[in-house]
C-alpha cells in the first residue's frame, strides 16, 4: 500500500459569500461527500493544502484528517477551483471513496531506467501519455506506474500500456495498443550525414 500524503481540515460553519473572509485568513473552503455520505463543509490551510497537492499530485488519495474525527477519511479532489481559472485554489471538493468499493481513476506513470538507443544510438525518448486509468481497491491505489525504458534498444521498440506491470491488486483499462514510449532516431544534416568540406579541402575542391 503506499504512503498516503495527509490533510488536515476543520468542520467549517461559515457559508454561502460569507467564505471570502475565510480565504482572507489564509484558510480554503471545502466540501467532502460520498456515496450514501452527507455532505460536510470544511475548511482547510490554503498554503498547506497547495504545497501537499504539489508535492503529491492532484490524482493522489489522500488521508483526511478533520477535526473531531477519530478515524482519518480517504478522499480523492472531484474538483478544484482557481481564482480566474488558473490562479491560487479558492474552493475544492473532495471525494471520499468507500475502501471495500473498486475505484475508477487516473494513475501518473513514472520513466525508469535508461534507454539504450537513446545512450548508444543518440536517439531522443519519446513519452506519448503521462498517465493511464486504473480500476482498483481505494488502499490499492500506487502513486504512479513505473515505465521501465531499458527495453527501448532500437528505434523499432516500443512500449505500450500492454506492457507495463501495475502492482497487485490493480487492473489498467487504458487501451493495452495505447503507445506508452518509444525513441526517434536523430535528424540527419541537411544534404545527408557527411558535412561540407571546409578550410584547405573546401578550398582544394572549389580548384578542381
Amino acid at each position: 500500500m503506499a504512503t498516503r500524503a495527509t490533510l488536515t481540515a476543520a468542520p467549517r460553519s461559515i457559508l454561502g459569500k460569507q467564505v471570502k473572509r475565510l480565504r482572507q485568513q489564509g484558510l480554503l473552503p471545502a466540501n467532502v461527500y460520498g456515496r450514501g455520505l452527507e455532505s460536510l463543509a470544511l475548511q482547510l490551510d490554503a498554503r498547506e493544502f497547495l504545497r501537499t497537492v504539489r508535492a503529491a499530485g492532484v490524482r493522489s488519495m489522500f488521508e483526511l484528517k478533520v477535526e473531531g474525527e477519530s478515524q482519518p477519511r480517504y478522499v480523492l479532489i472531484r474538483a478544484l477551483q482557481r481564482k480566474g481559472g488558473t490562479g491560487d485554489p479558492i474552493h475544492v471538493d473532495f471525494y471520499q471513496v468507500d475502501l471495500n468499493r473498486p475505484i475508477l481513476t487516473n494513475v501518473p506513470l513514472r520513466v525508469v531506467g535508461e534507454a539504450p538507443a537513446v545512450r548508444d544510438l543518440a536517439g531522443t525518448l519519446l513519452v506519448a501519455i503521462e498517465s493511464v486509468t486504473v480500476r482498483c481497491r481505494p488502499l490499492d491505489l500506487p502513486e504512479a506506474i513505473e515505465v521501465d525504458v531499458s527495453k527501448l534498444a532500437s528505434f523499432d521498440a516500443t512500449i505500450t500500456v500492454g506492457d507495463l506491470t501495475p502492482p497487485p491488486g490493480v487492473e489498467v483499462v487504458t487501451e493495452p495498443s495505447t503507445l506508452v514510449a518509444t525513441v526517434s532516431p536523430p535528424r540527419l544534416r541537411l544534404g545527408g550525414e557527411t558535412p561540407a568540406a571546409d578550410g584547405a579541402e573546401g578550398a582544394e575542391a572549389a580548384e578542381e
